[in-house]
């Protein structure tokens, strides 16, 4: 009995491993007869760029896939065609360097060059057939075409010198097919990569094959890399045609920013009444932000993608904010002063340790502009954080004037002549009245104060003008001004010890 149930359960063992093992085989055999996806953007392999974007857009991630793939295999075989080429050329150089056989290395730089440029329109002709099919397009006249059309165009030079000259042609041409495949390239990339998809090593790649290679031990290939670069529509021409782009926008980013920044200047002095200081910061703001945005789309015209640029500088910001701090306070000093108005341009100001008129001010630091003509940068925290004299913030101001007398002057006469003085002179004004008393009985004078009022621009004239006078009429009556001294009193003891 134990025999036959050991016996059942191997059978129903085997069974079991048959059906899962034949299970698995029909799975196979069912996803093998699913029909693999199929490029439909490389129908056409010159197809405009905006084109491609509009084709591209509305593609899922697993399409964009299989495009991408598509394009890459083509960018790859163009890549191994110019190597091909490349690789001609120096063996040609060999020959003529006397290193070889001229017409075996002609022969091999041919078979090369030929091989590798059956092997990129093998792929470009089958991926074209794919996209057709998918398509459902019929294009098999034009493709026979287009393939004698590249036949023609195969190295057919005997000599070594020739074939060189050739294949040094040949590989600007093919330079320029591998700058359109990769432009498409990167059309599909960033929408694939828009989609969530992973396109870092389709750039490196992209990266690894772009540009022009320098020959510096053969004058002629590199003078014909040079050329054929410049001349080029995907080279010169079209870097010639960016570069023209980059410097326009700018230009117009300078002319809007100008008018832009005019615009808010009349507004805010005109509707906001602003002070000036507000009024230069802000326009000069709004002026910088629009010349930065013209920056960046010049920069786009040059093919540059600020994308990293900005995260860099959004992942650096903490480290920047960190080391910029004292900046960064500065800057919000700044704002405070804009904010409470504290002075104006052309204010006589005394703050931060300066006294001078106030020339400008920036988000950063206010400039003066001393009475002896010298100007001066002072940190707004340096402003904020002490006290701010306005000197010039009112339009009248009191004229501070001490005059001293001698003991032995008569000093209501000298008060009388100072009270003459002030009255007559046309700049002193009648309302406040000026005052003119005698407040100290000092060590060597008796002094008489003098604040009569003058206008806040005519406080300096006020103060000179008067001092003079009161000086010349005093030496006419005959008062003097006494200078500080000092009486030193000497007592002699007579000795009395003899």
């Amino acid at each position: 009995m134990a025999v036959n149930s050991n016996l059942r359960n191997l059978f129903l063992l085997t069974f079991l491993l048959l059906f899962a093992g034949s299970s698995s085989l029909a799975q196979e055999e069912t996803s093998n007869d699913k029909p693999q996806p199929k490029p439909t953007t490389t129908a056409d392999t010159a197809i405009p760029l905006k084109q491609l974007q509009v084709l591209v857009k509305p593609l899922t991630k697993a399409e964009l896939e299989v495009e991408a793939e598509a394009w890459f295999e083509l960018l790859r075989k163009k890549a191994g065609q110019i190597s091909a080429a490349q690789l001609g050329v120096k063996k040609t150089n060999a020959a003529l360097n006397g290193e070889g056989d001229e017409q075996a290395a002609v022969q091999e730089a041919t078979k090369v060059h030929e091989k590798a440029a059956e092997e990129s329109e093998q792929t470009e002709r089958e991926l074209t057939e794919d996209a057709e099919e998918s398509l459902g397009i019929d294009e098999s006249g034009e493709a026979d075409a287009a393939e004698e059309d590249e036949a023609d165009a195969e190295p057919s030079a005997d000599s070594a010198g020739d074939l060189k000259q050739e294949l040094l042609n040949k590989v600007s041409g093919l330079q320029d097919e591998r700058a359109g495949l990769s432009d498409r390239l990167e059309v599909v990339l960033t929408s694939l990569e828009a989609k969530g998809g992973d396109v870092e090593e389709y750039r490196k790649y992209m990266t690894a094959v772009s540009g022009i290679d320098l020959d510096t031990e053969d004058a002629s290939a590199a003078w014909a890399a040079v050329t054929g670069w410049l001349a080029s529509k995907e080279g010169g021409q079209r870097w010639g045609w960016n570069i023209l782009k980059f410097l326009l926008i700018l230009l117009t980013s300078y002319i809007v920013a100008s008018i832009v920044a005019k615009v808010t200047n009349w507004l805010l002095e005109r509707k906001v009444h602003m002070s000036q200081l507000a009024e230069k910061m802000i326009s000069r703001t709004i002026k910088n932000v629009v010349m930065l945005v013209g920056l960046a789309i010049a920069l786009t015209a040059l093919e540059v993608d600020i994308t990293p640029i900005l995260a860099a500088i959004g992942a650096a910001g903490f480290i920047v904010g960190f080391a910029l701090q004292g900046t960064l306070s500065n800057f919000a000093s700044g704002l405070m002063i804009l904010a409470n108005r504290p002075f104006d341009v052309g204010d006589v100001v005394s703050a931060g340790g300066v006294t001078g008129v106030v020339d400008a001010m920036n988000l950063v630091s206010t400039t003066f502009k001393t009475f002896d003509n010298q100007t001066i940068h002072v940190p707004n925290n340096e402003i904020w954080g002490n006290v701010i004299t306005n000197i010039t913030a009112n339009d009248q101001r009191r004229v501070d004037m001490e005059f001293g007398v001698g003991y032995d002057d008569d000093f209501e006469q000298a008060e009388q002549i100072i009270r003459e003085v002030v009255e007559s002179h046309e700049l002193v004004l009648d309302d406040p009245e000026p005052a003119v008393v005698m407040h100290e009985l000092a060590d060597s004078s008796v002094n008489i104060v003098c604040r009569p009022w003058a206008k806040t621009s005519d406080w300096w004239t006020v103060k000179t003008d008067v001092t003079r006078q009161v000086k010349q009429r005093f030496d006419q009556a005959g008062i003097s001004i006494p200078y500080p001294q000092t009486d030193i009193h000497v007592y002699e003891h007579a000795n009395s010890s003899k």
